[in-house]
């Protein structure tokens, strides 16, 4: 199915959500920028889950251990990807299929299917007890975890510092290298920071070649995946995406682990 086009300041049809050089002027003053629609969706529910819990170890910092910092941190760290991301051609709501929920829910069972097998069978003598542990706890209650941390999770990584690393990128190369490998580098890097972050340097196990491996093809091939669903199908269907994957993943945990 082809894409919907629109025109661009030359009355040129070209492929809407896609950055391209003509999407992007870095001189742009972020008050220019309109935020999108759907951004009055995603606020509210990300504020009210930061209140809940921080999840982030980055983000639990900065806010101090405060509900209302983490409240008001989060509502303005989506405004303000939002923004960089209208800017550059990112689009939150779904687009670019004639179903891109469905886009959405398909990901997430192939990313489901893809962790379960890696942790349940080609590593599982690699996890932690316990992780081991948690993963052996009601349904519901690893439901409300790991749904709840992937929508933050994407609202700051993915909203919030994929654009914004975008942004520096381009207007640091310009044209000098292909739009589309900016976009990959970027969102490789961002998740790499996530996963540093909150993986990584928090945990107590030595950081061997195989966990590094392991790492790299557990947390930050599917965080790239998000980010990459992002910039061909919006926001809205990442979060769809990776939200939706623990409703698949957890009951295959239940199963192989």
């Amino acid at each position: 199915m082809r894409r919907a086009t629109g025109k661009d300041r030359r009355g040129c049809h070209r492929r809407v959500g896609v950055i391209d050089e003509r999407d992007f002027d870095a001189t742009m003053p972020l008050k220019t920028m309109q935020l999108p629609p759907a951004i009055w969706f995603v606020v509210p529910i990300a504020m009210v889950i930061a209140v809940i819990a921080p999840f982030d170890v980055a983000f639990t910092a900065v806010t101090m251990h405060s509900a209302v910092l983490r409240a008001a941190v989060i509502a303005i760290v989506a405004l303000i990807g939002a923004a960089v991301a209208g800017r550059l051609g990112l689009r939150l709501e779904g687009h670019g299929v004639r179903s891109p929920v469905v886009v959405g829910v398909a990901f997430a069972l192939a990313v489901a299917i893809y962790v379960a097998l890696l942790d349940g069978i080609g590593f599982r003598w690699l996890l932690p007890a316990d992780y081991v542990t948690f993963l052996r706890t009601p349904l519901p209650s690893r439901f409300s975890y790991f749904m709840l941390r992937a929508f933050n999770e994407n609202v700051i990584y993915r909203l919030f510092v994929f654009p914004l690393l975008t942004w520096a990128a381009l207007r640091t190369v310009g044209r000098k290298a292909p739009v589309a490998l900016v976009i990959l580098a970027c969102a490789i890097l961002t998740q790499m920071l996530n996963i540093g972050t909150n993986v990584v340097a928090p945990s107590a196990e030595p950081l061997t070649a195989v966990r590094l491996i392991y790492d790299v093809l557990r947390y930050v091939l599917p965080g790239t995946l998000w980010a990459l669903v992002f910039w061909r199908y919006g926001f809205v269907i990442a979060e769809v995406a990776s939200v939706t994957c623990h409703l698949f993943l957890q009951p295959l945990f239940s199963v192989l682990i």
